[in-house]
């Protein structure tokens, strides 16, 4: 008996310790005094209302733990909004934020984002680790026209961090909407990979209408050229990408072992570009590049060990006269700095169908036009088992080869139409397939060498796929519209 009573009074003891704190703020000293007192499980609760010009640095002095994570949040979601030159800071670990809203002209200076996963001027240890950013939004949180100063909708730094379900749009201002950002310790060599790897995961955002007229104006950046060769393991996955205008990429990588899978892309100007970084990998993704502006793009991989397998791209604009491909596989140059370009060595191309698009629909030996530097052609190259359906334009071919020195292996793909016919492909005939529409489902002869392969580059990821994952498109990796972004913004 007595045994049972000192179990029961420990149970009542560690219940008290553990239970949650709710605490109401409505202001920034109000914040400033509660963040001080906060532990792991309590919830610091913003009340509903519009705010300017408000800094919140939510680093308190105690972190959360992965099952007590210390939470900041709206008191309903969408109705906290914060306008001016309001910023939020994540300092800490395990800490959540959740159901915040920055809407209305930007008035912030250059280079301050409107969310930084980092505390607010500390130097030392000010990165956010384990933290989520969830159903919050910016929505036409910059200038009112389009502006030269420089700042990110959201910069993620730390480590192990998360973004998922958020809406992002309205961006005209420079700077790219979601950038990942590596630590350099002092002394940091550029183009060593010493940098420490960020394991972020980015999900299920909605990344809307967004423009700018010179470069910079991606909705995601992953690293910079200066750390283009930290191994960064991030999982971007599930977003859906919308109406970005002019720039030439929408997402922008930019350092090594990243994967971007099971994205949509509608209505794009740009593509899908592995900019800089290696062993990174691009597959289950679907592109509709169908905009009537006639510049849209698809995947563009540029650097050695890349892997581009099953995506689905159709409607692909860019190659009726503004040199954009659903594939492009790009020379590098001689001698190339950071910021330049490295020959696309060793890319796998593999399963990717492509509609519908204005030909070439694979072209081998791409260079950068603006640069004068010799160029390098890639070396070792597989193009194997694609299908093009339907290319149009004046040039309808499903493949071309600009750069006679470059090294490739190209077997098992088909396609519908042409005006001659390509090695490596075996010309059909087929009208454009619905994914429905199972008779007409096409059938690429695989080769068990390139999955074992693709599967051998995937280990590092802990990741093993199935033949019919690497080979047929499920259109159930389509992201719909309404299951991305907020909750309270209804997106259809």
């Amino acid at each position: 008996m007595k045994n049972s009573i000192f179990v029961f009074l420990l149970f009542w003891v560690f219940t008290l310790q553990v239970k949650a704190t709710e605490y109401l703020v409505e202001s920034k000293t109000e914040f400033e005094s509660v963040i001080t007192k906060v532990n792991p499980g309590d919830i610091i609760i913003w009340k509903e209302g519009n705010y300017s010009d408000i800094k919140i640095d939510f680093s308190p002095l105690n972190n959360g733990t992965s099952k007590l994570p210390i939470t900041f949040r709206a008191q309903k979601p969408g109705k906290v909004i914060f306008s001016g030159n309001s910023q939020l800071f994540i300092g800490g670990n395990f800490l959540v934020v959740e159901g915040l809203s920055f809407q209305g002209n930007c008035t912030l200076d250059t280079n301050q984002n409107v969310i930084d996963f980092k505390s607010k001027g500390k130097k030392i240890n000010s990165e956010a680790n384990h933290c989520r950013l969830t159903n919050c939004a910016i929505i036409n949180y910059s200038s009112t026209e389009e502006s030269d100063k420089k700042n990110y909708f959201v910069n993620l730094v730390g480590t192990y961090n998360e973004v998922n379900n958020c809406t992002f749009e309205g961006k005209l201002n420079a700077g790219p909407t979601l950038v990942i950002e590596y630590k350099q310790e002092s002394g940091y060599v550029p183009g060593s990979d010493v940098a420490p790897s960020s394991f972020h995961h980015i999900h299920h955002n909605y990344f809307g209408y967004r423009t700018f007229s010179s470069n910079g104006g991606e909705q995601i950046r992953v690293g910079t050229s200066t750390t283009s060769f930290t191994h960064g393991f991030n999982l971007i996955e599930y977003n859906y990408f919308e109406d970005e205008r002019i720039e030439a990429e929408i997402i922008s990588n930019k350092s090594w072992d990243n994967i971007y899978r099971f994205n949509t892309f509608i209505g794009n100007d740009g593509a899908m570009v592995i900019r800089h970084g290696q062993k990174c990998f691009v597959y289950g993704n679907y592109f509709d590049g169908k905009s009537g502006r006639n510049k849209s793009g698809g995947i563009r991989i540029i650097n050695p060990n890349n892997t581009v397998f099953n995506n689905f791209l159709e409607n692909i604009e860019g190659g009726k006269g503004n040199s954009k491909f659903p594939i492009s596989i790009m020379d590098g140059l001689v001698d190339s700095s950071l910021n330049g370009y490295y020959p696309a060595d060793n890319a796998i191309v593999a399963y990717n169908t492509v509609l519908n698009s204005y030909g070439p629909a694979i072209k081998l030996g791409v260079v950068n036009k603006d640069v004068k530097t010799p160029k390098v052609a890639p070396k070792n190259v597989f193009i194997i088992g694609n299908t093009i359906i339907n290319s149009i334009g004046d040039n309808d071919s499903p493949y071309e080869l600009t750069d006679l020195n470059a090294t490739f292996t190209i077997k098992d793909n088909i396609f519908t139409n042409g005006k001659t016919s390509e090695p490596g492909f075996s010309l059909i005939k087929l009208k454009q397939i619905p994914f429905s529409n199972k008779k007409n489902e096409v059938k690429t002869k695989v080769d068990p060498s390139v999955l074992d392969e693709i599967n051998q580059r995937l280990s590092i990821h802990n990741i093993k796929l199935s033949d019919s994952e690497i080979t047929k498109f499920n259109p159930n990796w389509i992201v719909k519209k309404k299951d991305v972004g907020v909750s309270w913004i209804k997106n259809n």
